[in-house]
């Protein structure tokens, strides 16, 4: 597990990626266990989630299973949740959940 003060020194580098997408990027939960963000689309411009989420996973060395087998993956790793948001855990070590990881949902775009 990871201290709060890990997570929370994340966070400006992933705002950035998410305002560079044009999604506005929220903090919930206690951060004890894992650091739960939401993402909402804000602007018109909102691009699909999975470049911003992809580019945020690159950004703090992250994994979504292990660092030999995410090049395998396709849409696998992405578990959908109530009014249509998407969920992705990004792992900061090989160790999966038994490690630290970001929870990251995402809010669907509004119908173009």
């Amino acid at each position: 597990m990871a201290p709060p003060p890990m997570y929370a020194v994340l966070y400006p580098a992933l705002l950035v990626i998410a305002r560079k997408h044009g999604y506005a990027l929220a903090v919930h939960g206690s951060m004890a266990r894992d650091f739960d963000l939401v993402a909402v689309p804000w602007t018109a411009e909102a691009g699909e989630p999975a470049p911003m989420v992809d580019e945020m996973k690159a950004a703090v060395l992250g994994v979504y299973t292990h660092h030999e087998f995410d090049h395998l993956l396709t849409d696998s790793h992405i578990t959908k949740k109530p009014h249509g948001r998407l969920s992705w855990s990004i792992h900061l070590t090989n160790k999966g959940a038994d490690g630290p990881y970001i929870d990251l949902a995402v809010m669907p775009r509004a119908p173009r």
